[in-house]
This record gives C-alpha cells, sequence and structure tokens, in this order.
C-alpha cells in the first residue's frame, strides 16, 4: 500500500509547476536538504494534523499543517519564489497522486527570515517559512 502523504503530494504539485521548475528546479526536499544542494530550494515538513473528534470518534475531514520553507541568496529571490509558490498551491485541489486526493490547500502564514546553513563559513541566505492546511480524504 503506497504512503498517504498529502503533503508529499502537494510538493509533488510544486515540482510539476514549470513556473516553480524554472527557480527551485526539482530541489525540494523533505524535513531537511543535503548538505549539498545548490540555492534556491525548499524543504518542507508535517508540522501538526488536526483532527475533529466526536465521542463515537474521528469525524469530518483531517488537515495537515505543512511548512514549506524557501532559501535563497537574495531577498528579493526568495520573495520571488514564495509569491510563486503561494499563486501554484493556495487554493488548490486535486488529485496529485493515486493514493491522495487533496481537498483544499490554503495558505495560513508567511515570515521572512535568514538562516545560517550547514557549514559556518558560508554566508548567511535569505529564507521564508510558510505554512499551509492541506485538507484532504483520508480513506
Amino acid at each position: 500500500m503506497p504512503l498517504k502523504s498529502p503533503e508529499q503530494a502537494v510538493c509533488n504539485v510544486l515540482v510539476t509547476d514549470p513556473v516553480i521548475a524554472l527557480s527551485v528546479g526539482s530541489r525540494v526536499y523533505p524535513v531537511i536538504a543535503p548538505a549539498t544542494a545548490d540555492l534556491p530550494f525548499l524543504t518542507w515538513r508535517r508540522s501538526g494534523v488536526q483532527r475533529q473528534q466526536t465521542l463515537s470518534g474521528p469525524m469530518g475531514t483531517p488537515t495537515v499543517i505543512m511548512t514549506l520553507d524557501i532559501y535563497a541568496l537574495t531577498y528579493e529571490a526568495v520573495r520571488d519564489i514564495a509569491d510563486k509558490v503561494r499563486r501554484s498551491l493556495d487554493g488548490y485541489g486535486g488529485t496529485p497522486s493515486d493514493s491522495v486526493v487533496v481537498q483544499n490547500v490554503s495558505l495560513d502564514n508567511e515570515v521572512d527570515g535568514f538562516v545560517q546553513l550547514a557549514g559556518g563559513d558560508m554566508p548567511p541566505v535569505y529564507s521564508v517559512a510558510m505554512t499551509f492546511s492541506i485538507m484532504w480524504s483520508e480513506s
């Protein structure tokens, strides 16, 4: 049985989006990027799951909270990629893989920043952390 991961399915939407591919190619990684990854790149992780409960068990549609981090050398580049990601994902719904039906993706929050990547001799890079809610069919 294939892994049912709505966040992986949503990231597959990014990898196949030609506008995003022009900026980051296939450099979209789960949780952590390889130390050798070229900039710019994206990482994603599941940062929460919301399920409504009743006395008889779960009800309704589960929502996965996904955090997507974008890294680039300049502030302009990271903001440009973040805007492209938002246009691609915010409001998305569909079946990007055989095993996952995404009902709706919504952008909840976006935060600019900068980080020091592995290898302290490297200059800091700009980042944008985006938080998305993904409603999906779990069956």
